[in-house]
């Protein structure tokens, strides 16, 4: 339910927001949504004691830089009693920004810690297969084999070296 809410104001957003200010809306979301980590911020925003302005208030004073817009956009969200989607709407619209720029970013899971150019060499291969900037985190763990995973695109690709170990069994017992 709540990701639907954030859709739809994100999606009012980026209707009435050049690239350039949704990057901008996006750093200051971050900022705003840091908030929600630290618990006594978090026990003040969610608080039905405190006034929805005084919670709009606070959060804009976190902010170094923020046009009327974004400023009114908080002051609704204040109004509307939706302070506590902050970081939903965050997590949103960096995904938007993402599809909007034609870059996304994915995780690849091994065993063994992979070198930065074996990185590099599995980003410019599926780049150029689904036609769009990749970028990949490497994230060690008890994975036989290696695993890639761009979750925003669903795709997800893995060889393990137990599979295709027990393919080669099957394949030559085929053959007898």
């Amino acid at each position: 339910m709540v990701e639907l809410v954030a859709k739809r104001y994100i999606k009012a957003l980026i209707e009435s927001s050049s690239l350039e200010e949704l990057k901008g809306y996006a750093e200051n979301l971050a900022v705003l949504s840091e908030a929600f980590y630290e618990e006594k911020a978090r026990a003040f925003l969610l608080s039905p004691e405190v006034e929805e302005n005084k919670k709009a208030e606070v959060l804009l004073s976190l902010l170094k830089e923020s046009d009327a817009k974004f400023t009114n956009f908080v002051k609704l969200l204040a109004s509307k009693k939706r302070i506590s989607i902050i970081p939903d709407l965050y997590r949103e619209l960096v995904e938007r920004l993402h599809f909007l720029e034609n870059r996304f970013e994915g995780v690849v899971y091994s065993e063994t810690e992979l070198k930065r150019e074996e990185i590099n060499e599995i980003e410019q291969t599926l780049s150029k297969r689904v036609g769009a900037q990749i970028e990949l985190k490497p994230a060690p763990g008890e994975f036989d084999g290696i695993k890639v995973e761009v979750e925003s695109l669903g795709i997800e690709i893995s060889f393990s070296r137990s599979r295709i170990k027990s393919q080669i069994i099957e394949h030559i017992l085929k053959a007898i």
